[in-house]
């Protein structure tokens, strides 16, 4: 098989990261307070660019083109300066991931996180090496949910085996329909609607259960 996962909310919590540098971001620009965690949160899914209209919205800035442009490069200037400081590796990803790479299941991540952060941030936590591709957020003209960047990393693996896909959000789930590949939706993620509204082929909560679950999916 050739599995594809997600990033953030999938394999990792990555909010605190990335809340640091929006509210940084808003500090330094325009001495705004900080958006709780716990909101910026429902931020995450759709990229950067998103994250940053998001948070300024919610300071209740009225930002023009070139300053949203700004505040785009100074959030991720910041968020390169941290892309792991707070993260936490969801638990029993990295046993599954080092059983399913000694396997030799071909691995691959499709994020909307701009390509080159992803990167930084898998090799800040010990875990680039077990994936042979990826594509972010910039990779292509269009990001998730649009099918596109999926059908990427399915090329960039090569071969011909089946494809699945590892998601937590409505927009991976928007993405997997488009491609025509089966969501295995992990649940404790960023989601925002019930686990039972999902088109899941499979859904787990524990990512030690992953591979049983791949099994079961492609018997």
């Amino acid at each position: 098989m050739r599995l594809i996962f997600d990033l953030d909310g999938t394999l990792i919590d990555s909010a605190p990261d990335l809340n640091t540098a929006a509210n940084r971001m808003l500090a330094h620009m325009f001495d705004a307070p900080p958006v709780p965690l716990e909101t910026f949160a429902t931020f995450i899914g759709n990229g950067i660019p998103k994250q940053v209209t998001r948070s300024l919205r919610h300071a209740g800035i009225d930002a023009s083109d070139e300053q949203v442009e700004e505040a785009i490069a100074t959030f991720k200037r910041f968020f390169r300066q941290a892309p792991a400081e707070k993260t936490i590796v969801f638990p029993g990803v990295r046993d599954a991931l080092a059983a399913l790479h000694a396997d030799g299941v071909k691995m691959a991540v499709c994020t909307n996180k701009s390509e080159d952060l992803a990167w930084l941030t898998l090799e800040q936590l010990g875990m680039a090496h077990y994936f042979a591709a990826l594509t972010g957020g910039e990779t292509l003209p269009v990001k998730k949910p649009d099918p596109e960047p999926l059908h990427e990393c399915a090329r960039r693996l090569g071969g011909d085996d089946p494809v699945l896909y590892v998601g937590d959000s409505e927009t991976d789930e928007q993405a997997t329909q488009a491609a025509g590949y089966p969501l295995i939706l992990y649940t404790q993620g960023y989601r925002k609607k019930p686990v039972t509204e999902f088109a899941a082929a499979a859904t787990f909560d524990h990512f030690d259960d992953l591979p049983a679950v791949l099994q079961r999916v492609t018997a």
